[in-house]
């Protein structure tokens, strides 16, 4: 975020700034990667002052991203309806005698009812050092898809309401290590929907919500 932040007031785009003693630019990211995730598509959404071409929004930032970071695509959006994040897909490579072990446990998988895994939560009540509450979270609708192809994990994560499935619990359901094989984890696209209606669009499955427009950003 402060990588984005900076190449924005370098490239003399009319950025929007915030208000207050500390003025910053008004910079979002949508979908926050995993900490130790790396990224191939992370989608940033900037506020302007005034209308830019794409184009050029994408010439000016990318004549001072720093080696390794590159921005692949700009488009507008409608005024005061940022995307809504609907899915995320990742991808792992495994070692070639892990294979087997993931795609027996997939079998397994596709038997089962529901994907159960237990996830810590923090209490409602009560102050720090209370202990963190488990519970079962169906991991089943959350995933869009979930397949071996070759040596390469593939897997997508999708929104149901508010929840969604953390890539380190999918780990976790294949017998993977859920903190080892996270930091080899490759976040591949990030898909939202803009939603169509007016400016206080109902949530996912409130009454009235509208199907959003899915699109990769």
């Amino acid at each position: 975020m402060r990588a984005v932040e900076r190449l924005l007031v370098r490239s003399g785009l009319p950025v929007s700034y915030s208000q207050g003693f500390n003025p910053r630019p008004v910079v979002s990211l949508p979908c926050p990667r995993p900490v130790s995730v790396a990224t191939e598509g992370d989608p940033v959404v900037v506020s302007l002052e005034e209308p830019v071409e794409p184009g050029e929004v994408l010439s000016r930032l990318n004549e001072r991203t720093p080696v390794g970071m590159r921005f692949l695509r700009a488009e507008p959006l409608p005024p005061r309806r940022p995307p809504r994040v609907l899915a995320a897909a990742y991808r792992l490579e495994l070692t070639e005698s892990g294979v087997p072990a993931v795609q027996h446990r997939l079998e397994e998988l596709k038997a089962q009812p529901a994907w159960l895994v237990e996830r810590r939560t923090s209490p409602k009540h009560g102050g720090r050092g209370r202990p963190m509450t488990p519970r079962p979270v169906d991991l089943k609708p959350l995933l869009r898809r979930l397949a071996v192809e070759g040596r390469v994990l593939e897997l997508t994560l999708q929104v149901q309401g508010d929840r969604w499935a953390r890539p380190s619990e999918v780990l976790r359901l294949l017998g993977l290590d859920e903190r080892g094989d996270l930091a080899e984890l490759v976040r591949t696209a990030v898909e939202c929907g803009t939603p169509p209606g007016g400016d206080r669009t109902p949530r996912p499955g409130q009454e009235g919500a509208e199907e959003p427009w899915p699109r990769k950003c």
